[in-house]
């Protein structure tokens, strides 16, 4: 009976203490909610809520795609900064503002970081509310969110996507056979400018192909993925130039897009005591390789020019020939010229044992604007050489014309050297007034192109 009694008690205490609550005013509650708002940001008992006021207050701007390239090819040296992960409220709270779009552009001016004429800074935010339509800003949503370690701050308040992410946003942006020539850079020891010359920059690798594939396989239902992971696949560390870039993509991209279809590059033979003797090295590097006939295929650019360096060739030729490895050297001609590097195609095609009838019915097309591809920057160098020395030559043919009329010569003049065509009737008349005649008969017979009597 108490503990029935206790136990009504006790329901009333309750019914009591709602009652109460319900009588508060609207005024009251308002100020609850506010307390109870303030107590679980700055106790961190409701940690979404804390994130939330967070973005809110934590204004950022994170630099990606096209922006994030050039600086990655102009200032690489930022891919070396501290590997601490950023803050996720900076990251995934950015919000370009006016300011923010201000720094970030006198951060690229310092850096030489130059982007196309009027280029915007492409930007990355996370939510659809933090979207700024500015002058000279371009947001992109991104309904993806990566590690803290997948960005690295600038300056105050200034991040950038790592150079993983930035490889796999290019693959939104970038065609097949860009996307590769891109990936060959970021693994590769040079960086290109941001205009399309020739010239380049010797670097450390930004990453690796290991780096890239673990990253990009870690992904699922990613806006590039799929041509990321294809372009990978054709993509091989440690490339020294440009120029054997575009070598090595001639072999190793698929047949369809006019390559070769070679998987196995970079391949290491040890040396063996058959050729310990032939040379100083302990192994030797293979630019390809092809499995099939044990052939090692070998650029030589400028750098083998040398009479030190074409010696080392040919000590590696002999070593490797006594180890049973053929060797089919391309130069730098034969890859500037169709049909020669044509025929040294063919001469790796029958190595490698691959019929025509396996080939693409537009292969040799494919292949020759493959080869167009990977060389249009050395192409469109050549012309403006050429056209360089053409206009040299117009201006050095200018001065000889101006200095020849100072002369009294005329060089362009077609009738100087010709000499007046003979005619029968036509006389030399002397100026000496004793000879002066009416008759057409010619003083001492001085006639050009006729015989006289006196003759």
């Amino acid at each position: 009976m108490l503990t029935s009694i206790s136990c009504g008690g006790l329901r009333s205490q309750r019914a009591a203490t709602m009652l109460q609550i319900a009588s508060f005013s609207i005024i009251d509650v308002k100020c609850l909610d506010s307390f109870c708002y303030a107590a679980t940001f700055y106790l961190g008992v409701h940690c979404e809520t804390r994130c939330l006021v967070c973005h809110a207050i934590c204004m950022s701007i994170v630099l990606s795609h096209n922006t994030a390239k050039a600086v990655y090819q102009a200032a690489y040296s930022v891919s070396a900064i501290g590997t601490e992960p950023c803050s996720p409220a900076k990251i995934y709270g950015a919000r370009p503002s006016k300011e923010l779009l201000d720094s970030a552009a006198d951060w690229l001016a310092r850096h030489n970081v130059a982007l196309d004429n009027d280029a915007p800074l492409d930007t990355t935010v996370f939510e659809r509310a933090n979207v700024r339509s500015m002058t000279g800003c371009k947001c992109h949503v991104s309904s993806k969110r990566f590690a803290g370690s997948r960005f690295i701050k600038l300056a105050d308040d200034i991040y950038i996507v790592g150079v993983e992410l930035c490889a796999l946003q290019a693959a939104t942006y970038l065609p097949f056979r860009e996307l590769v020539e891109y990936y060959f850079e970021l693994c590769g020891a040079y960086s290109l400018g941001h205009d399309a010359s020739t010239s380049y920059t010797e670097r450390f690798a930004l990453t690796s192909t290991s780096s890239l594939k673990h990253f990009f396989n870690s992904l699922i239902d990613c806006k590039g993925l799929e041509l990321a992971r294809k372009a990978i696949q054709c993509v091989r560390d440690g490339c020294r130039s440009p120029m054997e870039t575009a070598f090595v993509m001639m072999l190793t991209l698929p047949r369809r897009e006019g390559g070769l279809g070679i998987s196995e590059i970079d391949y290491e033979v040890k040396v063996t005591a058959a050729a310990k003797n032939l040379t100083r090295r302990e192994k030797f590097y293979m630019d390809a390789y092809l499995k099939r006939s044990r052939t090692d295929i070998e650029y030589n650019g400028f750098q083998h020019d040398a009479e030190e360096d074409r010696a080392i060739d040919e000590e590696r030729k002999n070593a490797l020939a006594s180890m049973g490895y053929g060797i089919i050297t391309v130069s730098r001609y034969s890859f500037m010229h169709a049909s020669a590097f044509a025929r040294v195609m063919e001469a790796i095609q029958r190595k490698e044992g691959i019929r025509p009838s396996r080939l693409p019915k537009d292969f040799a097309i494919k292949q020759e604007e493959l080869r167009q591809f990977v060389l249009r920057r050395f192409i469109e160098e050549k012309k403006r050489i050429e056209e360089l020395l053409r206009q040299d030559a117009a201006q050095g043919n200018a001065l000889e014309l101006e200095r020849a009329v100072l002369e009294g010569i005329s060089l362009d003049d077609p009738t100087i050297n010709n000499v007046p065509a003979i005619d029968d009737m036509q006389v030399i008349e002397l100026d000496c007034p004793e000879f002066a005649q009416t008759s057409t008969s010619t003083p001492e017979g001085r006639v050009y192109g006729a015989r006289t009597e006196a003759d």
